[in-house]
C-alpha cells in the first residue's frame, strides 16, 4: 500500500484503470497474474549452461552487427534463430541461445511451456522438432518467467544477446507468432525501462503468440524476450531484458545431460513456497487497491500461504508491478503488514482487516485499502 501496505508501487509505476483490466501474458493469450517477485535473478534452473565458453563444441553467437540495420535486414538475419513453440493449447515463440555438444538450446517464457515437459518447435523453413523443457524459472513474476528448451542436433542460428542496458528511444524489432501468424515482425521503440532496468517497456506490437520471442535492436542483438502486455491498451508491451536472461543462463549448473536434470540449486526449494489452496499456482486473480485519497485500481496479484518461524501463518502477496506484501492476520481484527516495493526497501505497518464472502479487505494505518478475492485467512 502506498507508504504503508503497498509502499509506492515504484517497481513499474504504472497506473491501471479499474474497469476492464487485463494483464495478458502474450504466449497463451490468457489473462494472468504474476506472483512472487524473485531476487534480481530468475529462479529454478536445471541443465547445463548453454553459454559456457569452456563447454566442448560450444558455438558462440556471432557479434552484433555494426551500425544500424533496417527492419528487413534484422528479420532476414535473425529469422533462422527463431522458432514457434506449441504445447497443447499454448502457442508462443523461442530463440536460439547456444549450440553445444550436439544440442541446440532455446530461450522462451515459462508460461509458454507451463505444464509441459516436451514441446513442438517449428522453424522458418517449415521443419519441425520436438524439444525438451530442461530448465524453467518459477514463472511467478516477469523476471522469473523464463525457460530453456533443448533439441538434438544443430538447429537454427544462435542469436547474440545484448550485453549493455537498452536505452529509452532505442529502436527494437519483435519476431514471433502473434495470434498464430508465424514469423511476423513488428517494430517500435523502447518506451521506458522498468523494475531497475530489468523490464523493457516497448511500443512494438506484442500479441498472444509473441511470448518467448526475441526483441532485437538495430544491431541485430537480442535486447529482451517478449513476455506480456497490458490488455485493453495500445502500445503497453513488455519484455524481460537481456541482462536478466543472461543471468538466468549463467545460473544453470553444469554436469547434467538432457533428460536427467540436475538437482535444484540450494535455496531454490525454499523460494518455491506452497500456494494458498484457494488461489493455486496458475490461477488468475485481480486484487483491488486504493491509495489513501486515491482511486480504486484492479491489479493482477497472487497470494501464497507461508509458515512463519514461530509457527504462525503468513500470506505473501505479489503484485504485478513488482511490489510485494506479507500479511499476518490476528483474531482480534489486526493485521501486521510488511511491504516491499521491489527494490529491497521494506517497511512495516499495522492495520485492520474484514472478511467478506468474496475475500478479505486489508486497511493500513494510512487508510490505504487492498482487497484480496478468494482469501479466507488462517488467523494467528
Amino acid at each position: 500500500m502506498q507508504s504503508n501496505s503497498r509502499i509506492r508501487r515504484s517497481a513499474w509505476g504504472l497506473k491501471l484503470g479499474a474497469a476492464g483490466l487485463a494483464f495478458a501474458l502474450s504466449g497463451c493469450g490468457l489473462t494472468r497474474a504474476t506472483a512472487e517477485v524473485p531476487a534480481n535473478r530468475a529462479a529454478a534452473a536445471t541443465l547445463p549452461a548453454p553459454a559456457a565458453k569452456a563447454a566442448t563444441g560450444a558455438i558462440e553467437p556471432s557479434s552484433c552487427a555494426a551500425g544500424r540495420q533496417s527492419a528487413e535486414e534484422v528479420f532476414r538475419s535473425a529469422r533462422e534463430g527463431v522458432a514457434v513453440v506449441s504445447s497443447g493449447n499454448s502457442l508462443g515463440s523461442a530463440f536460439v541461445v547456444a549450440q553445444q555438444d550436439g544440442m541446440t538450446y532455446l530461450a522462451t517464457n515459462a508460461h509458454v511451456v507451463e505444464g509441459s515437459e516436451v514441446v513442438r518447435l517449428k522453424w522458418v523453413d517449415g521443419s519441425s522438432d520436438r524439444a525438451q523443457v530442461v530448465a524453467r524459472g518459477s514463472g511467478d513474476a516477469p523476471t522469473s518467467d523464463l525457460a530453456l528448451l533443448a533439441v538434438e542436433g544443430q538447429r537454427g542460428k544462435v542469436l547474440r544477446m545484448r550485453d549493455q542496458t537498452s536505452a529509452v528511444g532505442q529502436e527494437v524489432f519483435v519476431i514471433g507468432a502473434p495470434k498464430g501468424l508465424e514469423f511476423s515482425l513488428s517494430r517500435g521503440v523502447v518506451s521506458s525501462l522498468r523494475g531497475n532496468e530489468q523490464i523493457l517497456q516497448i511500443d512494438a506490437a506484442v500479441n498472444p503468440g509473441n511470448s518467448g520471442g526475441p526483441v532485437l535492436d538495430a544491431g541485430n542483438c537480442v535486447a529482451g524476450i517478449a513476455t506480456f502486455k497490458y490488455g485493453d491498451s495500445e502500445g503497453l508491451n513488455f519484455a524481460v531484458s537481456s541482462k536478466v536472461v543472461r543471468e538466468f543462463l549463467a545460473e544453470l549448473p553444469t554436469g547434467s545431460t538432457a533428460g536427467q536434470p540436475a538437482a535444484e540449486p540450494p535455496g531454490q526449494r525454499q523460494a518455491r513456497r506452497p500456494r494458498q489452496p484457494e488461489i493455486a499456482r496458475g490461477d488468475d486473480t485481480l486484487c483491488l487497491f486504493r491509495a489513501s485519497g486515491g482511486e480504486e485500481e484492479q491489479i493482477p496479484c497472487r497470494i501464497s500461504q507461508v509458515n512463519a518461524r514461530n509457527g504462525g501463518t503468513l500470506y505473501d502477496l505479489a503484485w504485478a508491478d513488482g511490489s510485494r506484501n506479507a500479511y499476518a492476520f490476528f483474531r482480534d481484527g489486526r493485521v501486521a503488514i510488511r511491504a516491499d516495493d521491489g527494490s529491497g526497501r521494506a517497511q512495516s505497518d499495522q492495520g485492520t482487516f474484514r472478511r467478506f464472502e468474496e475475500g478479505v479487505a486489508v486497511r493500513s494505518s494510512g487508510d490505504s485499502l487492498a482487497f484480496i478475492p478468494g482469501l479466507d485467512p488462517v488467523l494467528n
